[in-house]
């Protein structure tokens, strides 16, 4: 257990350690140095000098990034000019942003928590410092300005892909096997598209891909409305299986049952689902979709049906090296980790088939927008990111890059 106060002085943090755990005293020293190093940011902000532009008129002229400050405060944020790329490189495109969407994990990226996968045989030395980054966005929709005659792609298509670097930038350099074209019927708006990417190649790599979902089976989905939980109901019922699901408020619980009709929806917030489940499925849940952790995990999968499917959307048992008694896979179930945002570089030609066919299920109206897409211009970024930060949300945040009509302030080297 860790106290802390912080005072008005970034440099004066006074912390108290109640036992002693090595790697939370890495990961306080690392932020402290964070804190002193930002005293130094402080005095290099003064050698800025800010300009205001309208994105959607300037942006090519003058091209910016979101700048992630070296004290990780989400309150710091800000955008900062850079210069586009020059080099394109076989495969790759280069694409002006419209939109972006806001996943929980770029949050952590912001703050300076998220659990990067490790690799492998590598040293632990200094990983609290290594394993953070400035990274922040996956998924977005924009308009390719150029690309290399090895794509398919020409300039002006409207496209929505993936990437494992930033997309908070007003321009990218993409993989062209990590995005498809938008076809003029597609009857989402950018904004409702730019999130989506992430959440519904996640739920198609995983029910489809990996579980092999069938009709009539049963599927329970924990946290079930978020934009992941909300595709994953969505794919479920256009399968045909049928979906149980756990909320963590009445609020989000009504929002289930009556905007996707699904009877059978329960609190995520204690282990009262267990019998509330047992009471009407005795025989087992075929196929359970987790984003709980700790206890709740451990008695959820307690709740799976022989040759059951256990998907793993969490992150934090599993980068907490967290226990999990295998008696519980004994009637020849699965276990399987999906991290989504780790896989992309490794099946990309995977991904861009799972794009077109998400793209085909929107228009064939199979799947829909997630409810509610809440939207922010890009001088609103700290906003949205604190928005997500809440962990009390709904649906989908996202934010307009390029596409914003509002005025932005830029901070802008000053030449000497």
């Amino acid at each position: 257990m860790i106290n802390s106060r912080y005072s008005t002085d970034t440099c004066e943090v006074v912390l108290r350690l109640n036992d002693t755990n090595q790697n939370e005293v890495q990961h306080l020293t690392w932020h402290y140095e964070m804190l002193l190093k930002s005293v130094d940011d402080e005095q290099e902000k003064s050698k800025l000098e800010q300009t205001s532009i309208i994105p959607k008129r300037d942006a090519d002229q003058k091209p910016f990034r979101i700048c992630v400050p070296p004290s990780r405060f989400l309150s710091e944020l800000s955008w900062i000019e850079k210069d586009r790329e020059e080099e394109l490189l076989p495969g790759r495109a280069e694409v002006r942003v419209h939109c972006a969407g806001i996943n929980f994990r770029d949050v952590l990226k912001a703050r300076g928590l998220y659990p990067h996968t490790r690799t492998f045989a590598q040293s632990d030395e200094d990983q609290p410092k290594v394993d953070r980054d400035t990274e922040l966005g996956s998924d977005f929709v924009g308009t390719i300005v150029r690309a290399c005659p090895t794509t398919s792609f020409q300039v002006g298509d409207h496209v929505v892909g993936v990437t494992s670097n930033s997309t908070y930038h007003s321009h990218i350099i993409a993989n062209s096997q990590l995005m498809v074209r938008i076809p003029s019927d597609f009857p989402l708006t950018d904004e409702q598209l730019c999130g989506l990417p992430t959440p519904f190649l996640t739920v198609i790599y995983s029910l489809k891909y990996r579980v092999r979902l069938q009709p009539n089976q049963t599927v329970l989905i924990h946290a079930a409305t978020g934009a992941a939980g909300q595709m994953c109901i969505q794919y479920c019922q256009y399968i045909g299986a049928r979906v149980i699901a756990t909320a963590g408020t009445e609020e989000k619980r009504c929002f289930l049952r009556e905007y996707y009709g699904i009877e059978d929806v329960f609190n995520s917030r204690d282990t009262s689902f267990v019998n509330n489940i047992r009471e009407i499925l005795p025989q087992g849940i075929d196929v359970i979709v987790n984003s709980l952790s700790g206890n709740l995990l451990k008695e959820s999968i307690k709740l799976l049906a022989y040759h059951g499917h256990f998907v793993e959307w969490g992150k934090r048992d599993i980068y907490h090296n967290g226990n999990l008694s295998m008696f519980q896979l004994r009637t020849d179930c699965s276990f399987h980790v999906i991290d989504f945002a780790g896989l992309a570089d490794h099946v990309s030609p995977l991904i861009r088939v799972m794009l077109e066919e998400a793209i085909d299920l929107f228009i064939q109206h199979k799947l829909r927008a997630v409810e509610p897409t809440v939207t922010y211009e890009p001088s609103q970024v700290i906003e949205a990111l604190l928005r997500c930060n809440s962990g009390q949300v709904m649906g989908k945040t996202v934010f307009r890059i390029t596409s914003s009509d509002q005025p932005l302030t830029i901070n802008k080297k000053t030449i000497n």
